[in-house]
């Protein structure tokens, strides 16, 4: 007996589930491929503009967003003369975050019209940083760069109360007694003389504050081994007076 065909029938609406489903996959990755970034967010910036950072990673017409490359971003941002990291993160709402950090900032050299960095470059001056101390005078190359890796020690509160900064060393009938000494001109008023070798009691300056405020303003010598601090008012000095202070 000859066996009958039998016919399938086309499942329509199966069908069309399927293809509607390949559009909407085709249509998400084209969303996905064309995504212009619509939203640039910049945080960690205080020395960096936004519009340096934007322009180092060639953002500033907006993009597809995910036809930039990340890698490439990083390595022209991290080129900015500030920043030391970056962290880049896309988002497909079209938004992109750009997280940097910045190097420290020790102080404006005068001499030469740079930011010496705590990375221990200079940059030069093309911008205007405020609140930094100021190094007013030339320094012997071999002292200054070992100024620096010390300096880079000192808590970032205790830089920012100096103003001034000039090599000066410790002199007496053209003998050289100290030649890693620094004079420092406080916001305060008063003045601290330092060395290369206790460089470290800065970081003490605003308990040694607390006890000398009500003295005057005067000069205050850090550059001793001892344990006790030396403090002289302006007053004092004129009057041939000292006041040494505890330990």
């Amino acid at each position: 007996m000859e066996k009958k065909k039998v016919k399938k029938k086309i499942n329509l609406k199966g069908l069309l589930v399927i293809i509607l489903t390949l559009y909407l996959l085709v249509m998400l990755v084209y969303y996905v491929l064309t995504l212009p970034i619509k939203n640039i967010v910049i945080k960690g910036n205080t020395l960096t503009s936004e519009k340096e950072i934007i322009n180092a990673a060639s953002i500033e017409n907006y993009p597809t967003l995910f036809k930039t490359s990340t890698s490439k971003m990083k390595k022209n941002i991290i080129n900015l003369d500030f920043i030391s990291g970056v962290k880049i993160k896309k988002s497909i709402t079209g938004k992109i975050t750009i997280n940097v950090t910045e190097e420290k900032v020790l102080f404006y050299n005068s001499v030469n019209k740079t930011y010496v960095l705590s990375n221990e470059e200079e940059v030069k001056d093309k911008t205007k940083v405020i609140g930094l101390p100021i190094l007013i005078n030339y320094v012997p190359n071999e002292i200054y760069k070992e100024f620096i890796g010390r300096l880079k020690t000192i808590d970032d509160s205790v830089i920012k109360t100096i103003s001034e900064i000039e090599y000066s060393p410790d002199i007496s009938k053209n003998i050289t007694i100290d030649e890693f000494r620094f004079l420092l001109r406080m916001n305060d008023g008063n003045f601290i003389y330092i060395n290369l070798a206790n460089i470290e009691k800065l970081n003490k300056y605003k308990e040694i504050y607390s006890a000398i405020k009500d003295l005057g303003k005067g000069i205050l010598y850090l550059d001793s081994s001892s344990t006790n601090y030396l403090f002289k008012t302006f007053a004092s000095i004129k009057e041939g007076e000292k006041v040494e202070l505890p330990k």
